[in-house]
């Protein structure tokens, strides 16, 4: 039995919309703010994709991501742009053996900076999403807290 589970967080960060957008959407430097994730997308292997909607996303979750996929303690995380709203919107659809259902990246321009809205709406066993929830919720949180350091150099 699956079952859904909504998972958000928001974060002000202290950088114009379009700075926060453009390094949101570098899926390659996410790694470098998402823990324990190597992050690709199609676009590192093809130089003639566009990024938007349809581009594969490849998320690496784990102990040693950077040695994925010689090291594989972990999961991988497979996600398809289902809408690209620059600098705004970013919808995925995750479609991979683990992990199912829908994610979303919403950014909003506010006084002194830029709103950053993340959401997940997880399909998984019951017992996965009890165990988790609150590991994923505090991963994100930490994350997203690293990714507005990262911006605030």
């Amino acid at each position: 039995m699956n079952k859904l589970s909504h998972l958000e967080l928001t974060i002000k960060i202290n950088k114009p919309i379009k700075t926060v957008w453009k390094s949101l959407v570098d899926w390659r430097s996410q790694g470098n703010w998402m823990l324990q994730t190597k992050v690709w997308s199609e676009l590192d292997q093809d130089q003639t994709i566009k990024n938007g909607k349809g581009v594969l996303i490849f998320a690496f979750t784990g102990l040693f991501p950077n040695l994925y996929p010689k090291i594989r303690i972990g999961f991988l995380d497979t996600m398809e742009i289902t809408k690209f709203k620059p600098p705004t919107l970013c919808e995925v659809i995750h479609i991979g053996r683990v992990i199912r259902g829908s994610g979303k990246f919403e950014l909003k321009e506010i006084k002194n900076g830029t709103s950053f809205n993340w959401q997940e709406d997880l399909v998984a066993h019951p017992v996965f999403l009890l165990i988790m929830k609150p590991f994923l919720l505090l991963g994100v949180w930490l994350s997203l807290r690293r990714f507005a350091r990262q911006l605030s150099r």
